[in-house]
């Protein structure tokens, strides 16, 4: 009974005190490109559809990468769960596009690559190309 209880807990404990382990998101963009870089506020709008810097375009990780749920608790503040409930209300009302998806780090890096004006997040300490560059680093959680 005390299992079963203790793994209902752990299945519905917030994503926040998951996301506080060590780990940090980077932002990458071609190293060409004018954008040095971005504030935590511009992202979270980005990838909410809120603010179009230029025609920058923004690559998300698929569901259920440990990145993307940091990303998305550090950066944009909210569950998976109300991002998803928020791009459904979205595309019903047919009002803004969601990010592009990439299934995996690597994936969002080709994308990076051959794709100009996009942005992706990626686990920290993912090997890098030369042609692209970071714009922001997220910072541990206080």
């Amino acid at each position: 009974m005390k299992l079963r209880l203790l793994l209902i807990l752990l299945l519905f404990m917030p994503l926040s005190i998951w996301a506080q382990q060590d780990e940090h998101i980077i932002v990458i963009t071609q190293s060409d490109t004018e954008l040095q870089s971005v504030s935590k506020i511009m992202l979270r709008n980005l990838y909410m559809g809120n603010l179009g810097l230029g025609e920058i375009t923004p690559i998300a990780l698929a569901p259920g990468e440990l990145a993307r749920s940091i990303f998305n608790v550090r950066v944009v503040g909210l569950t998976e769960s109300r991002i998803q409930a928020y791009w459904a209300q979205m595309r019903f009302s047919g009002r803004k596009q969601r990010p592009v998806e990439a299934l995996n780090p690597e994936e969002a890096i080709l994308m990076v690559q051959s794709t100009d004006n996009t942005v992706a997040y990626l686990p920290a300490g993912t090997p890098l190309p030369d042609n692209v560059k970071v714009i922001f680093e997220s910072q541990s959680p206080q």
